[in-house]
This record gives C-alpha cells, structure tokens and sequence, in this order.
C-alpha cells in the first residue's frame, strides 16, 4: 500500500509539473529551398560592389552551382496575448563553401560528410499584448522594414517595437540597437581604445503611423532617427546623424492599386558635412485579364561629389545589403526576392551606388492558370548623378519565369534573365565607368527552384 501511495504521489507530481507545458499551442513552421544557376555572374555569393564588380569582365566564365536554405520556426503560444517566437535559418551551397558567406564566417555542411554547423539566429522575440495599454510589444530579436518599400532598411535586429490602433489609425514606435561596440577607431592611426557597452552605439528610432480613410485609402507618415556614436558601425552606414520623415500611401481604384511614397532625409554626414537628400517612388498593380500587370518607378537623389568637405546629397541607408526593392522583381539589376544565398545584383546590393543614387523603372506581367504561375519582366536602371566623366546607364533587363506548383505547399520553377549593360558598366574609357570592367560581358542567369513552405 505504502509503495503504491508513493507511485500515485510522483504519478501526480509529474502530471502537476506537466501542466504548464502542455497549456503551451506548439507552433511549428518553416521552408526549404532548393536553387540552382547557371549562370557568367552569380557564384554562390552575397557579394560586396567590389566583388561584384571583379566578376563582370570580358573574360567571365558560365558555372553551375546548386545551393540551398531551410528556415525553422518554433513558436511557443501561451494564450492569444502571449507568444515567444524563435526563428532559425540554415544555409549550404553544394559541395561547401570554404570562405564562409558575405558577414559570417561558415562552416558549410555541403561539403564531404557534411559534419559542420550552419544553424542562424533569424529571431527571437517576446510577442505581447499588454493589458494595461492595450498595446501589442515585440521585445528582442526581431524582423523590422520601412514603410517605403524597404528602400531604407530591411533587417532582423535587436530592439523593442509597441503598436496600437486607435479606431482607424494606428501607430507604431520602435527602438532598434545595431551597433553596440566596445572598440572603435582611435584618432591615431592603427590605433584603438576600448569603451564600456552602451557608449559606442548605433541606435535606430521609429514613429510610424497609418490612417484607413475608407477601405480604398489609407495614408501614412514616419519619422526614422538614426544616432551613430562610432563613425564605423557594424551595420555598414557611415553618417552619424540622420533623421528622414517621409509619406506614403495605399490606394485602390477599381482594378488598380498605387502605393506612392516620398522621404526627405537631413542630418550630420560627419562633422563638417550635412545630408539633405530625398527618395520618391511610386509601386502598382492592376487586375488585368487572369492576372496583372505591375508597374513600379524610383528615385533616390544622388550626389556628383562625396568628397570631404561638401553637402551630401545622396539617399542615405543603413547599411548596403540591407536594402531591398522586390517589386521590381529583376534578378540582375536589383536583387531578387526569390533568391536564396546568392541574393545579389550588379550593383552589389548598393542602391546608392557608391553615392551616386538611383532612378529605375520596372514593369512586368504575373499569373496563374490552375496549378501553373507565371511572369514576365522588364527594367532600366542608370544612376541619377554621375561624377565627374561618368556615363549613366546601368542596363536594361528581361527576365520570365514559369512554376508549377506541385502540391499546397510544394512547387518547382524555371528562370531566366539576361541584362545589357549600360555605358556606365562597360565602356572602354575608364572614366566613363563608374562600375563593371571593360568591355564587360552581359550578364545573365538559369534558375531552376524547389520550393517547400509548411
């Protein structure tokens, strides 16, 4: 009898001690993708301008490489106010890639045996309601895109977001920490000094705000703050001061939808300069026929000169590989969505281009028959401000591409997409080129994907 009390006793403490775990909603989500190239530019790389630069050439050669990306997602639910959120990201090329990808160093599994780590924090970060304001907070490491189709800054970082409706409206503020160094440069060259945490610091302040007219209008407005203590930020900018306001909207009439924005940016390049630059754009949709056409067009202001000592005129961002324009869905001259570990483009992911801005203008044509998706594309890109002798084309690019979704949550496509390179990239005279190489060759690329999403 004793021993049986004792049996039901630890019996019950387990289920006791069970219980707060199995109230938990365990959530599991993710996605695997499958991406293979041929291609004379791509190599598997995310790559710097300069890089990108030392594979257009008139001697480039054609490879084939395959890669892949596999993202988890555990989320622990505790009730509808309540979440942690944990997202993990694993990248490989086939047959490894010794010198690691573009800010990490890599052990890829694709090599022999396949016995390295490759698992990435993507996020972590508390979700929750509060029940005091009624506000719903995201504290830790999580994703944060601007309002202006993420020609600014698109990024997982650390920081603290709060949201909150107000009948039609809603407004959001966030802080961000991206840089948290305890070395910097020293005045003397070679040198450096350490400092506590907290004093050499990048940090980024949010306030943005969205009112619905009506179910067709809704408008909007945000201002970004951008202190950086060090004056060599991890996150790639190099302005100590900016701040950027800017308005946006989403209307719909009828089968059309226009989203068009604009920001200024004003603030302190470094001591002796000032930044007074400006980005405008304008993305859109319409219903037409089984699908629809898109339509987009930006300009980010450019400066002829961004030498020491001059007002910067240039579109500021934090960062070079932490910009993204996806609705202009080239592969090429912009980076592309779809793409995985080689998520690159001539440029080098820079929309600046070096200080030089940008204005592109992109169309294109997407649909679905059944099971069958489908699209076609065409953009022009150049440069807004050229220095000194440069020419400003960048190049014109086609592309289509056509999927076939295999099951709800399995699908397999087909790419290509060629793009002829400007003046800017290829010219014989040097300083007519403000990119690329002489004489450089066209660059294009077969893609070929499998892509799993649960």
């Amino acid at each position: 009898m004793k021993k049986k009390l004792i049996i039901a006793a630890a019996v019950a403490g387990v289920a006791a001690a069970a219980v707060p775990a199995m109230a938990l909603e365990n959530e599991f989500h993710g996605m695997y993708k499958f991406s293979a190239y041929q291609s004379n530019f791509f190599n598997g790389a995310t790559m710097s301008a300069t890089q990108a630069n030392n594979v257009l050439n008139k001697d480039v050669h054609s490879g084939f490489f395959a890669e892949q990306r596999a993202r988890l997602q555990y989320i622990a639910k505790a009730n509808d106010n309540l979440k942690l959120v944990t997202h993990f990201e694993l990248d490989t090329r086939f047959g490894g890639k010794a010198e690691g990808y573009l800010g990490t160093t890599s052990n890829d599994a694709g090599s022999l045996d396949a016995d390295q780590l490759t698992l990435e924090t993507k996020n972590i970060y508390l979700d929750v309601n509060c029940p005091i304001t009624g506000a719903n907070f995201k504290v830790g490491i999580q994703p944060w895109a601007d309002a202006y189709q993420s020609l600014f800054l698109l990024a997982d970082m650390t920081g603290v977001y709060a949201t909150k409706g107000f009948g039609p409206a809603t407004a959001s503020l966030g802080w961000f920490r991206f840089d948290d160094n305890t070395v910097a440069p020293s005045s003397t060259a070679g040198t450096t000094f350490t400092s506590a945490p907290g004093k050499l610091t990048s940090d980024l302040f949010v306030l943005d705000g969205k009112y619905a007219i009506n179910k067709e209008m809704k408008v909007g407005a945000s201002y970004y703050n951008v202190q950086a203590d060090t004056g060599a930020q991890t996150g790639g900018d190099n302005f100590q001061l900016l701040h950027m306001i800017g308005l946006n909207a989403d209307l719909t009439f009828g089968p059309a939808n226009i989203k068009p924005m604009f920001a200024y940016q004003f603030g302190d390049f470094n001591t002796n300069d000032k930044i007074t630059a400006f980005m405008l754009g304008a993305v859109t949709k319409t219903k037409v026929g089984p699908g629809a056409v898109n339509f987009s067009a930006i300009y980010l202001s450019g400066d002829d000169s961004t030498a020491a000592g001059s007002k910067r005129k240039d579109f500021q961002t934090v960062g070079a590989n932490q910009t993204y324009f996806n609705t202009a869905n080239m592969w090429l001259l912009v980076r592309n969505g779809g793409a995985v570990n080689s998520s690159t483009s001539i440029l080098g992911n820079d929309m600046t281009v070096g200080g030089r801005g940008l204005m592109g203008v992109f169309a294109g044509y997407e649909g679905t028959m059944d099971k069958v998706f489908y699209n076609a594309n065409l953009g022009y890109a150049q440069i807004a401000k050229a220095q000194a002798q440069e020419k400003k084309t960048i190049g014109t690019e086609i592309n289509a591409q056509v999927g076939y979704k295999l099951y709800d949550n399995l699908s397999a496509s087909a790419a290509v997409a060629y793009a002829i390179l400007g003046k800017g990239m290829d010219s014989a005279t040097a300083g007519e080129r403000f990119a690329g190489a002489n004489d450089a060759k066209d660059p294009y690329a077969i893609n070929l994907q499998l892509s799993y999403v649960f």
